[in-house]
């Protein structure tokens, strides 16, 4: 079975951020017991020098108490028709509200594993299938057709009935809160626009792509290339 390490922080914090978001079910594997427990995670802490999870009590409940007397664990999870694993460490409980839970260290490397022989991991963490923001000030919905993604961004298409977007905001402004809606999990962003470009051929006569630019989904994009290296 190949394995392939995530080491970079970036492409780390975005794997969780997705477990997170999609609210992916954590197998949990405490030291000394042949138990399956389960979790999943909530947050992500982050200061100056140490990164912490924030994840739901583990199921069932005697492994609240395992985990204590024995901190090591490891944690796996499905990713897009591969497996994950990551090793971290028991540190607390956590009372703030509302995010009741259990605290453990943010992992310093995920590996990834092929389960399928020779297939490729057909990856669906950048499979767009739409998009949609409301501006300042502005009750309006605008949903959109996501395309185009790339290393830079993502562009969205502007149907006709949705050309006024186009007046109520100029490249260099940040859209706040931007929903982006995956195959796998719905993540929302800010973004940069980048450009507003015409569109003159085919289906596409009379609208627009409205570029959008955005940290996240350049790691994202990065993350996708990585796993599919993974054989």
């Amino acid at each position: 079975m190949d394995l392939f390490t995530i080491e970079e922080e970036k492409k780390t914090l975005t794997i969780i951020h997705h477990l997170i978001s999609e609210k992916v079910e954590i197998l949990v594997n405490i030291k000394g017991s042949d138990k399956q427990f389960t979790t999943k995670l909530i947050k992500v802490l982050k200061d100056n020098r140490h990164g912490y999870l924030i994840i739901e009590k583990i199921y069932p409940e005697v492994g609240n108490s395992l985990i204590q007397s024995s901190p090591d664990v490891v944690f796996s999870f499905a990713l897009s028709g591969s497996t994950g694993v990551f090793h971290t460490k028991y540190r607390g409980i956590n009372t703030q509200y509302p995010e009741f839970g259990l605290i453990v260290d943010f992992p310093a490397t995920i590996q990834i594993e092929d389960k399928r022989g020779e297939g490729r991991i057909e990856n669906d963490l950048t499979k767009f299938l739409s998009a949609e923001f409301t501006l300042e000030g502005d009750s309006t919905v605008y949903q959109f057709k996501a395309v185009n993604l790339s290393s830079h961004g993502i562009g969205l298409i502007v149907d006709k009935k949705n050309l006024d977007v186009l007046d109520k905001i100029n490249v260099g402004d940040t859209i706040k809160d931007l929903k982006l809606f995956l195959t796998v999990a719905t993540l929302t962003i800010d973004g940069t626009v980048m450009h507003k470009t015409p569109m003159n051929r085919n289906k596409l006569k009379g609208t627009y792509i409205l570029g959008i630019k955005s940290d996240f989904i350049v790691d994202l994009k990065e993350l996708e290339n990585e796993l599919k290296k993974v054989r």
